[in-house]
């Protein structure tokens, strides 16, 4: 897997071969067959190694008896850490849209199904939240989660270019539980659309 992570972050996904991580990983092609089904699967056990084990982080941070603020910005930090380490090989399932990288289910599929442990450990920790009354409950804990988890994405794909200082984690997380206005506030149902 380290060096199928090596040829993928070299090359794109069509022009990586079984042979190519075969050579890079010094065995043999019928090697990579004992363990994966074919190059999606090395390709996508490869971009997801470790989920699990941060998702257990996840859980454990969720628990802690610290403030709501501070379990989120622990959280933010842990799937932060775990997706920069792995960016060009998720670059690659989510530029693929809705196609498939190759037979079979397609990668980005496979990969929102794994997501969604994920986004249930952060939902509960948004209902601690929304318990404490420190986030509004007029929202779903699962939308609020998706909104907290698109803010990630944004901090380190979209805005990778500014200043680290005007995107940290804390600021996320202020934003996420304050809103744009900066104001710390109550929450109260908004008016509804017209």
């Amino acid at each position: 897997m380290e060096a199928a992570a090596r040829c993928f972050h070299a090359r794109e996904f069509h022009e990586t071969t079984l042979d190519d991580v075969a050579s890079e990983a010094r065995v043999g092609k019928g090697t990579i067959y004992l363990y994966f089904s074919d190059k999606d699967d090395l390709f996508f056990q490869t971009a997801v190694a470790g989920f699990d084990e941060m998702c257990e982080r996840l859980r454990a941070s969720a628990t802690l008896g610290a403030s709501f603020r501070e379990r989120l910005i622990q959280a933010c930090r842990t799937i932060s850490d775990f997706f920069r380490e792995r960016r060009p090989l998720f670059r690659m399932i989510l530029s693929e849209g809705e196609r498939s990288l190759g037979r079979g289910p397609g990668l980005r599929q496979r990969w929102l199904e794994r997501r969604k442990q994920m986004t249930a450990i952060v939902t509960d920790i948004v209902l601690h939240g929304v318990e404490a009354g420190g986030v509004r409950a007029d929202v779903p804990a699962e939308i609020l989660s998706e909104y907290l988890l698109g803010m990630l994405r944004t901090r380190s794909w979209e805005l990778e270019e500014q200043p680290e200082a005007l995107r940290t984690l804390g600021s996320v997380v202020d934003l996420f539980i304050n809103g744009a206005t900066g104001v710390t506030r109550t929450a109260r149902p908004e008016p509804k659309d017209l």
